[in-house]
């Protein structure tokens, strides 16, 4: 499962929508332009109208595709980008020197995206922009009472001076851009590395528990596929299966602290045996109980409360849906496994027999809608059964 991908994505989600934010505020700034006119403060020419009504709806295009559409590509950001560049510049063009600011705007909207190529691309479009403006606002003389009444003046007092200030702040939004994308990477780079930390540690102890007992050294594999069937089924994300069912490798871990005479004794456990065995749960919990991450937050759940009942007469006495909803999945996936599974105290049974055993605790041992899930899916089930058999299994029921 790539993490980082997910965390890319994320991100530039927040950015589409701050980026379409940003233009909403924009076409209110534009009808406060049209309103300050109506009221005599601006003096516009009215052909200057029907462009700011248009700006307005320009500058909602993007809470359109991205907050109520919900899409997302490459080509539609530079599309985006480049409206708002020559949205600015026309608007600056029909309000001249009152709006100066507007020419830095795209560049400043650009770095929302964390990334150089798209400060450069504003940067090199504007430009041109930025001068096609100003001649526009001379030969079309929109706003009335304009000082640069020159082709010189505008090149020398209007022109020059809005570049400079546009190439002075756009180096300023280039180079925070640059730094902002550094970190962008290490955060990935570390999101990444700490992933593979925790991938590592479960499958060391998912080692230490096969090796434990060779006679059951598939049972973990076997039951992180059951429980991801069940949560595919549910309809979870796809990182989150991933969590769960990685998790679920190590329901089982506190065994770890279980004696071996009590775990595979052959015969029926004493009352002080069966309570030794079930304060494996709580040892499962103490493993995880000083781990960080959603992973390990998701195994100290599964650990504790995969042996409660839906009816409340499990280990702890937790009952419906109070149960961690992952170790309800996980219940389902680790009695099915131990009923078809051999085992020193008993024979495997067949997976018909374990079905209608799973199926006839529906609302009893186990949550009704998973086991619903687990008789829609009971073909899935047969098929990791047969994939991860035992070293040692003495029959393969079909």
């Amino acid at each position: 499962m790539n993490f980082s991908k997910k965390l890319i994505e994320a991100f530039r989600e927040d950015v589409n929508k701050t980026m379409a934010a940003v233009c909403r505020i924009g076409a209110l700034l534009m009808l406060l332009a049209i309103a300050l006119n109506l009221a005599g403060i601006f003096n516009l020419d009215v052909r200057a109208y029907p462009v700011l009504a248009a700006a307005v709806l320009v500058m909602l295009i993007p809470t359109l595709y991205y907050d109520i559409m919900h899409h997302d590509s490459l080509a539609m950001r530079y599309v985006f980008l480049t409206m708002v560049t020559l949205m600015c510049g026309i608007l600056y063009m029909l309000l001249s020197y009152h709006v100066s600011i507007l020419l830095v705007f795209p560049v400043v909207v650009s770095c929302l995206f964390c990334n150089k190529r798209d400060v450069l691309y504003t940067e090199i479009l504007s430009v041109p922009v930025i001068i096609m403006a100003h001649l526009a606002a001379y030969w079309m003389r929109f706003v009335p009472n304009d000082p640069l009444d020159s082709l010189r003046d505008v090149i020398l007092y209007g022109m020059l001076p809005r570049l400079i200030e546009f190439f002075s702040i756009s180096i300023v939004c280039y180079c925070i851009t640059d730094r902002i994308q550094k970190l962008v990477d290490q955060l990935v780079c570390k999101n990444d590395e700490l992933v593979n930390n925790e991938q590592m540690l479960i499958e060391s102890l998912t080692k230490v528990i096969e090796l434990q007992s060779q006679e059951t050294g598939g049972h973990v594999r076997r039951v992180s596929e059951y429980t991801r069937i069940l949560c595919e089924a549910w309809g979870m994300e796809p990182d989150l299966v991933w969590k769960v069912s990685t998790a679920a490798m190590m329901h089982d871990v506190g065994k770890l602290y279980v004696p071996m005479e009590v775990q595979e004794k052959p015969d029926k456990l004493t009352d002080a045996e069966y309570e030794e065995m079930k304060k494996h749960v709580l040892y499962g919990e103490k493993l995880f109980e000083n781990s960080s991450g959603e992973m390990m937050e998701i195994a100290k759940a599964i650990a504790l409360q995969h042996h409660e009942r839906y009816d409340g007469k499990g280990y702890l006495g937790i009952k419906g849906e109070q149960i961690d909803f992952y170790a309800r999945c996980v219940a389902i996936a680790d009695v099915f496994d131990a009923l078809v599974s051999r085992r020193a105290y008993k024979k495997a049974w067949k997976p018909e027999e374990a079905k209608r055993q799973i199926l006839s605790q529906k609302g009893r041992q186990f949550d009704p809608e998973l086991v619903d899930l687990f008789a829609a899916h009971f073909d899935e089930f047969l098929e990791v059964f047969r994939k991860y058999p035992d070293a040692q299994e003495p029959e393969n029921p079909s």
